[in-house]
């Protein structure tokens, strides 16, 4: 007999196994929940009503993503609301980002490479909100409290809105 389905249970049900062609479906009402193991590599996604609930000190960590929005359904301080986020390279210091939302509420980045020689390093990045009515923000990197003009930061962002 062969057992070659891609969503199988294993190990006298103690494994759910989900094969390429697989899918789990978390239909309105249910739930994910992660109680401090790797959950979710690969594609996937979530129904509207349900949802992904991470216990506390959990971690959700997404390699290689550049500019990933997340579903209406976020709650921001029981507000509706979605998120962005996502790596980008500041050009000349300054970097123009186009989030996905339709308004942009707050924004925040890290430098996560300052590299650059000569005129110094960048050392943070400010959000310009003067394009979040537009769902955009522009960041400007800094080398202490002087403009950043290298080519060689690299941010990673975060937008929240709606």
């Amino acid at each position: 007999m062969s057992y070659n389905t891609p969503v199988r249970h294993l190990q006298q049900g103690s494994v759910l196994e989900v094969g390429p062609s697989g899918t789990i479906n978390i239909l309105a009402g249910g739930s994910l929940v992660n109680a401090g193991a790797n959950v979710m590599s690969g594609a996937q996604s979530i129904a509207a009503g349900g949802s992904l609930v991470v216990a506390a000190g959990g971690v959700i960590s997404i390699g290689s993503v550049n500019g990933l929005t997340a579903p209406n359904g976020i709650t921001l301080g029981g507000t509706a609301g979605r998120w962005a986020f996502g790596t980008v390279g500041l050009a000349s210091g300054v970097g123009t980002i186009a989030t996905g939302l339709a308004v942009v509420v707050s924004a925040q980045a890290n430098v996560i490479s300052g590299v650059q020689g000569g005129a110094g390093s960048m050392s943070s990045a400010v959000a310009d909100m003067s394009l979040s009515a537009s769902g955009s923000v522009i960041w400007r990197g800094l080398a202490g409290t002087l403009a950043f003009t290298g080519s060689n930061g690299t941010i990673a962002w975060m937008a929240l809105g709606n």
